[in-house]
């Protein structure tokens, strides 16, 4: 996406910013700057304010880049404290499928690996998703209930060791 000859208001700029991130793949500050039509200087601290508020912007030896997998824990973070239903792309064993899930636990340092562990609306069960095999992670606007005492001990037993 290149918005170059636009006009941006700071968040907007911001914004659009992110989009080019998510889109464009690793990009240097002075070919973000031409795109958006602002300096490299402006570009540099644009970063480092998203950095400060949590985007998870990271310096490549090519340029900037979003780092996707903090953008999928961020996105599980707050469809767990908001109790939101998540739609995750996942790559299992089977192959790729897209799935609504409602997360309640999140663990990481399991064999190095990172879980999160859900009811899954396709399956209608307890499922365990490693997060290097999540490769989109897309919060809804749906909330779900506190999950039933019942739920809570099915969620803990599938927990891997």
């Amino acid at each position: 996406m290149s918005v170059t000859g636009r006009s941006f208001g700071v968040m907007d700029r911001r914004a659009a910013l992110v989009e080019e991130l998510r889109t464009g793949g690793t990009l240097s500050a002075r070919e973000l700057g031409t795109r958006l039509g602002v300096s490299k200087r402006t570009i540099i601290r644009d970063i480092a304010r998203l950095q400060d508020e949590g985007v998870p912007i990271r310096l490549d030896p090519g340029g900037y880049t979003i780092d996707p997998a903090e953008e999928i824990k961020r996105a599980i973070d707050r469809a767990l404290t908001g109790r939101r239903v998540l739609l995750i792309d996942y790559d299992g064993k089977t192959g790729p499928t897209t799935r609504e899930v409602e997360p309640s636990i999140f663990l990481g340092g399991r064999g190095g690996f990172w879980y999160l562990v859900a009811w899954c609306r396709l399956r209608e069960d307890v499922r365990v998703f490693r997060l290097d095999r999540i490769t989109a992670a897309t919060l809804t606007d749906e909330r779900y209930p506190e999950p039933s005492k019942a739920r809570m001990d099915e969620l803990a037993a599938a927990l891997p060791s």
